[in-house]
């Protein structure tokens, strides 16, 4: 079935004049996020230059290894089929922001996208291939604000109090938590001129976020998509009705947006979510549940100190291979024997959700 890069095969020469701003292009835009644009586009959101420009500036063949994400490719001809369409050749952007802090367990990125409709477009990234931007998306689970929310918040903060347009925010992945986290957080000012926020697969928010009535006021305004074997999308809690994609893969390679059907202009959709997912979402579930958030905590270090041990560049590739399930193990055993044990008891707790979800859904 068809994916974002057949819609630019296909509908790319529509102008925005013809065929309004849709959910497909919100998609593509998101996954353009996760382009890097180092020394491509500028910081400065008044340095506009077009998507076409841009890709005359860049090199896939510079992006070095470690860097290279497991949409790379597809990321790459992406970014070439949107920069030779009429749709979105000479659509302008501005305001690349690329940062990753091991400092700070942070890693934020985010692209500002000029329509020819009037209206800007924010695209937050998702985690990248970074050891740091993975553990980031696992602090959701016990931190009221990760480093990318603050940061997510300063870039339109400080980018649109002036700007005096419709604006529309989105990512896939943590991008989506980030669009929602800054639409909730954002100057009033800033807010009433948000028109809606795009999450596609993008994981929530601890239970006291999403009951409060802050959450609760800027319901009506997401959008939230996730494919139907969902499992990133459906971690912690949103309180968002979820428009469930049909995808082209099954497990957890439905997380990526090259799979997700449309057709014309819209996603092909189904009534519910597979069982496959629902099982998986119910032993993280289970297992978070099991936890306080001091042994989350403690679990994710625990957990990170030895990827971060066993990988040379601390990037998720690095770790690809026998080689790297061997640093992995030989990290492991280089644990305190109180490491060891937050590791084990974890470990334990997670195939014990795991049997119990499977079991239920047994029942069913």
């Amino acid at each position: 079935m068809a994916n974002i890069i057949d819609y630019l095969k296909w509908r790319g020469d529509i102008p925005f004049s013809v065929d309004p701003f849709n959910e497909i292009d919100a998609l593509i835009l998101c996954q353009f996020g996760y382009i890097k644009l180092d020394n491509c586009v500028s910081a400065d959101l008044s340095e506009k230059i077009t998507i076409a420009e841009a890709f005359s500036n860049f090199d896939c063949k510079l992006v070095p290894e470690g860097e290279r994400i497991i949409s790379f490719d597809q990321d790459s001809e992406l970014f070439a089929e949107m920069a030779h369409s009429r749709r979105f050749g000479g659509m302008l952007i501005s305001g690349y922001r690329n940062i990753v802090s091991t400092e700070e367990d942070m890693q934020f990125s985010a692209i500002t996208c000029f329509p020819d409709d009037g209206s800007v477009f924010v695209a937050f990234r998702g985690t990248d291939g970074s050891l740091v931007g993975w553990k980031e998306d696992l602090m959701l689970s016990y931190v009221q604000q990760t480093g990318s929310q603050l940061h997510a918040l300063d870039y339109i903060n400080s980018n649109f109090m002036g700007l005096n347009c419709p604006i529309r925010l989105g990512g896939h992945s943590k991008g989506g938590n980030l669009a929602v986290y800054t639409l909730m957080m954002c100057d009033e000012s800033i807010r009433s001129r948000i028109v809606n926020v795009f999450s596609f697969d993008g994981p929530g928010f601890r239970d006291e976020v999403v009951q409060s009535p802050e959450y609760r006021a800027i319901l009506p305004l997401i959008k939230s998509y996730i494919p139907d074997g969902s499992v990133v999308g459906r971690l912690l809690g949103s309180g968002s009705e979820h428009k469930i994609v049909k995808n082209s893969v099954n497990g957890i390679m439905q997380h990526l947006s090259y799979n997700w059907e449309l057709e014309r202009n819209a996603f092909i959709t189904v009534d519910k979510t597979s069982k496959s997912g629902n099982v998986i979402n119910k032993t993280i579930n289970g297992w978070l549940d099991d936890f306080d958030d001091t042994e989350r905590e403690n679990f994710v270090n625990t957990v990170f100190d030895v990827l971060e041990t066993s990988a040379d560049n601390n990037n998720i590739s690095d770790l690809k291979g026998i080689k790297g399930y061997a640093s992995i193990l030989k990290s492991v055993r280089k644990l305190s024997p109180d490491q060891q044990g937050v590791l084990f008891d974890a470990l334990k707790k997670i195939a014990r959700s795991g049997k119990g979800a499977i079991f239920s859904d047994h029942d069913k």
